[in-house]
């Protein structure tokens, strides 16, 4: 059989699971981290982008001449800008201006149209306004259609029904004891946590936090550098009744984590796979020898080369 694809959008998904062996010390749990920055499009999102407007094409919501409007802080307008590019759609993607060039610039080379709103250090209330101006556009636009990820269920289903299975099969006859991750739209917790609740009652699921935006821990609500995650407020597509605990992370330890992720591991990865990986060495330091903490490095270090990840 040809080994040929049609589409790039054939070979996404089966991203690597890779067991990090000089970030952790004697006597801490194993860490497993799902390679994302390797999936199509560079980041998970290319999977969530591709099932939430196939959804909508089975669902006769869109189809010719469709335009797809989003608000998004990060790869989730990437993900679109690439899935609409080679279906065919025009791609209008609302984004704080506090997110990366890089993104971006991504985005407007597959391209999507960029409309772009002041953080004014509070991101919540910010992507509120990208959520206003997203709907804005779609009623003033023929054909317009919002996806709208953050409570979109066909969001956290395919990692329930596609990433979860293939952690899955990577594990093969092994035990997850904690698996972590931060959130932006709540798909990724809620849709691997979900599955690997179903394989282990006992898991542990942590929900990450950056400080600045620490919305369950009650905190205050600011701007971070942890782009994607810890948008200021609880998306509906969070299962919070999966999460045991939340932890909170700051800007220079994500930063450091993630510089440490590429210099001792060789997994260049963004800012948010060092929040993740940080709570998952703190698991793991906690949970200690015999034990296995999981969690996602969400995308890769390309849309971060004006940040503060590469001073």
């Amino acid at each position: 059989m040809s080994a040929i694809l049609h589409s790039i959008l054939e070979a996404v998904g089966n991203t690597p699971l890779v067991e990090l062996q000089r970030l952790t010390s004697p006597g801490d749990a194993r860490v497993l981290v799902k390679v994302e920055g390797l999936n199509v499009g560079g980041s998970i999102k290319t999977r969530t982008a591709l099932n939430m407007l196939e959804a909508a094409e089975r669902a006769g919501a869109i189809g010719p001449g469709a335009v797809i409007i989003e608000p998004t802080s990060g790869n989730q307008g990437i993900g679109l800008a690439l899935v609409c590019c080679l279906k065919g759609y025009r791609c209008i993607i609302v984004m704080p201006d506090s997110v990366s060039v890089e993104r971006l610039s991504l985005m407007r080379l597959y391209g999507a149209e960029t409309v772009i709103i002041p953080d004014h250090n509070n991101i919540g209330e910010c992507m509120d306004r990208c959520m206003a101006k997203a709907y804005e556009l779609r009623d003033q636009t023929p054909g317009g259609y919002v996806p709208q990820q953050f409570e979109n269920p066909h969001n956290p289903e395919v990692h329930y029904n596609q990433t979860g299975q293939e952690i899955l099969s990577q594990i093969g006859d092994e035990r997850i004891d904690a698996f972590c991750s931060g959130f932006g739209t709540g798909g990724t917790l809620s849709g691997i946590g979900a599955v690997l609740r179903e394989r282990f009652p006992d898991l542990l699921v942590v929900a990450v936090e950056p400080e600045n935006a620490a919305i369950l821990a009650g905190g205050a609500i600011g701007s971070h550098l942890q782009m994607g995650i810890g948008d200021g407020f609880i998306p509906k597509n969070l299962n919070t009744n999966l999460i045991n605990e939340n932890f909170i992370i700051s800007d220079d330890e994500a930063l450091q984590v993630a510089r440490a992720l590429a210099r001792q591991e060789g997994l260049p990865a963004g800012i948010s796979s060092g929040t993740n990986v940080a709570c998952a060495l703190h698991l793991a330091r906690r949970l200690g020898e015999g034990k296995t903490v999981l969690t996602v490095l969400p995308d890769s270090y390309d849309r971060y080369y004006s940040t503060p990840l590469f001073e």
